[in-house]
């Protein structure tokens, strides 16, 4: 008998616990994880770690949550955390395990996040901030700060200043195409940028204006006289050039361009204010056109010449009778003094945009006019995990 009830007892034992252990396995899996794999590594986050962590991102001035990786941030439940890559270089590319994760907090990158990071642990919860405007989402763009573009110009020095901000101002026509790429509204604030690097004496190469930006003739073009928004210059063509030039006649207020087959244009005459030209392409060469109605472009066949015209036809596959034709001039008078705007316009929205592309593609850059521009920020964190790369 007594055996009979040590047997139950063990049976009793034995079934608690299975059912234990399935309920834990069931419920808390990480307990056998740790029991069989040993504790995750604790790590002290460094520079070139990936990071999941939790945040809640709050003002300063009143602590309100403006953003969070929680679903539910006042409870800290729900959600995914972000994955940040640990480098304040924003073209540094993670290892490709780890191809989700940036440096990007949200949409933009916040350099105080990243540094604030730094020496917290696995595990960790802790408060980084106050984080200055220079530091967080950057400071609003106003009149007279100057934006340095340097670093996108291979070589060449870009500095452009902010002259003006226009409020309440209709959308200029010449943006009417990117209306609905961009976003932009009816009436907007508008951006008056000038350019900063000119100088009397310098020295500007006249572009050809085809896809490869080719100078026609180098050092040939130099800046006469500056003012707040325009730039004259004259140029003196280059006498070892005057034959077999690649021109592109354009029109950017009309709204054309005109691209002649290479190396069929010649001067024939030069003054004191102005050169003469000659559009001399042969039969069959292709003259390339394009205007607001055909930003693509058109082909059109040179067919014949007149003394001042070339007569081309549409190239659309069309039978020789049913050819749509059109005539181009042979000549163009190219005045030596030239006018040109030094400033441009931009709407709100495309400005916004930009300048969230130099901050995340220039670490110096610090200007912002996103709705974050000039709040101290501050940040809850919790540090789920640290993942250290062989």
């Amino acid at each position: 008998m007594q055996r009979e009830k040590i047997a139950i007892v063990a049976l009793v034992i034995i079934i608690v616990g299975a059912l234990s252990v399935y309920l834990i396995n069931l419920y808390y899996p990480e307990v056998f994880e740790n029991i069989f794999e040993g504790e995750k590594p604790i790590y002290t986050i460094e520079t070139g770690d990936l990071v999941d962590v939790h945040y809640i991102g709050r003002f300063a001035s009143n602590n309100t949550i403006f953003d969070s990786s929680y679903a539910d941030p006042e409870n800290k439940t729900g959600g995914s955390p972000a994955q940040i890559f640990m480098t304040l270089n924003i073209s540094a590319i993670p290892p490709s395990d780890y191809s989700t994760y940036s440096n990007i907090v949200g949409e933009d990158f916040v350099e105080g996040f990243i540094e604030g990071l730094v020496g917290l642990k696995t595990n960790q919860v802790a408060t980084i901030g106050p984080v200055p405007p220079e530091k967080a989402y950057g400071v609003k763009l106003q009149v007279g700060d100057i934006i340095d573009l340097s670093s996108f110009g291979q070589g060449e020095e870009i500095i452009v200043k902010v002259i003006d901000i226009q409020e309440n101002q209709s959308l200029p026509p010449e943006l009417e195409e990117f209306k609905d790429i961009y976003g932009f509204s009816n009436i907007t604030t508008l951006y008056v940028l000038r350019e900063e690097t000119h100088y009397i004496g310098e020295h500007i190469d006249l572009y050809m204006e085809d896809l490869y930006n080719t100078p026609l003739w180098d050092n040939a073009t130099v800046v006469t006289k500056t003012n707040e928004t325009l730039l004259w210059t004259y140029t003196t063509p280059d006498e070892n050039k005057t034959e077999n030039l690649t021109w592109v006649d354009s029109d950017k207020d009309i709204g054309y361009t005109i691209i002649y087959p290479e190396n069929t244009t010649k001067i024939t005459s030069i003054n004191e204010t102005a050169f003469n030209l000659l559009y001399a392409p042969v039969i069959n060469d292709t003259i390339h056109y394009y205007d607001n109605d055909n930003p693509y472009g058109l082909e059109y066949i040179v067919d014949n010449f007149s003394t001042n015209k070339i007569i081309t036809y549409l190239n659309d596959s069309s039978s020789p009778q049913n050819r749509t034709y059109r005539e181009f001039n042979r000549t163009k008078t190219i005045l030596r003094n030239k006018t040109q705007p030094i400033t441009s316009s931009f709407p709100l929205e495309y400005m916004e945009l930009f300048l969230q592309f130099l901050r995340q593609s220039d670490s110096s850059i610090k200007y912002s006019l996103g709705p974050l521009a000039d709040e101290t920020v501050y940040f809850e964190l919790e540090i789920v995990e640290v993942y250290r790369p062989n």
